[in-house]
């Protein structure tokens, strides 16, 4: 039976602090204790491992990640090619000419090809570097700062967050907060990390940046906490991400939701047996191969392009 034990902080979705130990180690092998909740599965670092958590996403946390301050070309044009890929989930889902949020926007791609998509698109973006530098490299518009400090009188078609929910350690109250600025007939996307990926070992899977940690499941359930609809949630690509897609609910913002009582322990099976399966595949061998090609061609077409001309050639 897994260990049970009282947490520093309530599940943001559940209310509980009553937790059971998924890992104690992050992917490097430091310190780092995930816990899952016993009543919603969500799974959570506790305690939090950053003294001021703010802080470190404003100035430290892109040198702790990537080594730079800014991004390198590889880099935009690695993020340009995602931002192709959710453009093309999203175009069905807006009409022309809508007004756009990216929320966490890092070094700005998605916003510029949406500006050149024809839509009216800013972001928000706490990490000071990155948000500077898609200012002066991009000239889009990006408010430097917290979701919490976020304030802004028009509302949006669309508020779109990728990859940085795992991130927020307050999750609800960003969210409800920026549900504010959402049209009651907008919609607003989620990409995550999908935790209960099967073609990712165990140890891999923790992420000392990542403050939470969400399965399909999860996911739908703090979207309703914070009183938006799920209009679809289910993994893309090859199961590695969640794509959440979630409409404005007009009555008031869910009760803490609870699962089935076998459900987080089910998780963990489910974690346990993946990792297992990891092992035994031997496709998963072959990826640091592909990945080194696909790093190769990154460099090598970035080379000594401004990142203008680097997301030019590849959205027009």
């Amino acid at each position: 039976m897994p260990k049970l034990v009282s947490t520093n902080r309530e599940c943001p979705i559940s209310g509980s602090n009553q937790a059971y130990i998924v890992s104690e180690k992050d992917r490097h092998g430091k310190p780092l204790r995930n816990l899952i909740s016993q009543e919603s599965g969500l799974i959570f670092v506790d305690p939090v491992p950053f003294e001021n958590t703010e802080e470190f996403y404003k100035t430290e946390y892109r040198k702790s990640y990537k080594g730079v301050h800014r991004p390198k070309p590889k880099h935009v044009y690695r993020a340009g090619g995602n931002a192709l890929q959710r453009y093309e989930r999203i175009k069905s889902l807006v009409s022309d000419h809508a007004n756009t949020l990216d929320a966490g926007s890092s070094s700005g791609e998605f916003v510029y090809l949406m500006k050149s998509r024809g839509f009216r698109a800013q972001g928000v973006e706490a990490n000071q570097p990155y948000a500077e530098y898609s200012q002066k490299e991009l000239g889009i518009d990006v408010a430097v700062q917290p979701f919490s400090e976020f304030h802004t009188e028009e509302e949006f078609d669309l508020i779109s967050m990728f990859h940085v929910l795992e991130h927020l350690e307050h999750p609800i109250r960003d969210l409800t907060h920026l549900c504010k600025s959402l049209k009651n007939d907008g919609v607003f996307i989620i990409e995550v990390p999908n935790i209960l990926y099967p073609n990712m070992a165990f140890r891999n899977k923790w992420h000392p940046g990542h403050l939470f940690s969400y399965s399909q499941e999860t996911l739908s359930a703090l979207g309703q906490t914070v009183g938006l609809q799920v209009i679809d949630c289910n993994p893309i690509g090859d199961g590695g991400n969640l794509w959440g897609v979630f409409s404005k609910c007009q009555e008031t913002k869910g009760e803490p939701k609870t699962a089935d009582a076998t459900f987080a322990e089910q998780t963990l099976a489910t974690l346990h047996r993946d990792s297992l399966s990891y092992y035994k595949n031997p496709r998963n061998y072959f990826k640091f191969f592909q990945k080194l090609v696909k790093q190769t061609k990154e460099i090598s077409t970035s080379r000594k392009k401004t990142a203008k001309q680097i997301l030019d050639s590849l959205y027009l």
